[in-house]
């Protein structure tokens, strides 16, 4: 028999108050490794190479006036090919 069906077979013998607070302790277990884990993952993670894109354009670029640019470029296509 394995050790989680020794355990199962004795959560069963608890009284539902107990086994109810057995979930919360397991619950709150879980939570707590879960967080050191995602703690150590983004520690452990390595950090963007962002000068990668340093220089990639020419200038700076507004993105809001080239997304407006391009749908009045866009725009411009599909009114006159009708």
């Amino acid at each position: 028999m394995t050790i989680y069906n020794e355990i199962l077979s004795q959560v069963e013998q608890l009284q539902p108050d107990e086994q109810l607070r057995l979930i919360e302790d397991l619950a709150a277990l879980v939570r707590r490794q879960v967080a050191a884990t995602s703690q150590d993952s983004l520690q452990t993670r390595p950090l963007p190479n962002l000068d990668q894109w340093f220089g990639f354009l020419s200038q700076p670029i507004d993105a809001l006036a080239f997304q407006l640019q391009i749908r009045q470029e866009w725009n411009r296509e599909v009114w006159h090919e009708s």
